[in-house]
């Protein structure tokens, strides 16, 4: 290798080693934005404001998901709920057919048997 070679890739090397990045040295500060000392602030009252919405809106979406759990929740008990309910329907039904048929057989037990009448 010649001795260039060997220069460069010293450099390249050094120069990785602590660590350069393409935004450590780019842009130039000559190229950089200059903002007058209010309009700096402006933009960070700007910064700021958005820095609070951001936070706010992940509160809302931490609140929304809570919320669609417990609706989740509700609905899984509603129809856990309809279902008993349509299961108690069913057993009074029944019990009620039980209770006609029972109330049907006192009554033909009760009746008194007619006798014939002699002449």
């Amino acid at each position: 290798m010649s001795d260039k070679a060997r220069v460069v890739g010293a450099i390249v090397l050094a120069g990785s080693l602590m660590g350069f990045s393409w935004s450590d040295w780019w842009p130039p500060a000559f190229l950089q934005p200059w903002w007058p000392p209010a309009l700096q602030q402006k933009i960070g009252e700007l910064e700021a404001k958005v820095n609070a919405a951001e936070t706010e809106k992940s509160a809302l979406l931490k609140k929304v998901t809570e919320v669609s759990q417990a609706a989740d929740d509700c609905k899984a008990q509603s129809n856990q709920m309809a279902k008993a309910q349509d299961d108690l329907k069913a057993r009074v039904d029944q019990l009620q057919a039980a209770l006609a048929d029972a109330q049907a057989k006192l009554q033909s037990m009760s009746k008194p048997v007619k006798k014939g009448k002699k002449k």
